[in-house]
């Protein structure tokens, strides 16, 4: 089990390699590849959109609001390289809470 801090605007990555990203909109099996992960952005306590290296936008609605999310940093726990849509979750540091990953939305595409 590896455990990989990641900041608000910080950038997730793994040694290992798989499919870039599996699209699915508004699936609980939507997955996308850490290693194109750019950077994320915290929106607020249930939001965090995550900037891909091709572009494009996904947005994380968490299951629920997950206090103090938007002011502290947060782990996240992965088990392959993949960020999975309601099948995975977040710690922020200051809570120690326990947040679940919501369904992922594409929000923003390249031009």
């Amino acid at each position: 089990m590896n455990l990989f801090p990641a900041f608000a605007g910080a950038t997730l990555v793994l040694a290992a390699s798989a499919p870039a990203e599996v699209p699915a909109p508004a699936s609980s099996s939507q997955c996308i590849n850490v290693r194109d992960i750019q950077r994320t952005e915290i929106q607020d306590d249930q939001t965090i959109v995550f900037h891909m290296r091709d572009g494009k936008l996904w947005q994380n609605r968490l299951r629920r609001l997950c206090p103090m999310l938007k002011t502290s940093p947060y782990t996240q726990v992965l088990h392959s390289d993949l960020v999975c849509a309601n099948q995975q979750f977040i710690h922020p540091t200051r809570t120690g809470d326990t947040c679940a990953l919501g369904d992922f939305t594409l929000v923003g595409a390249p031009r």
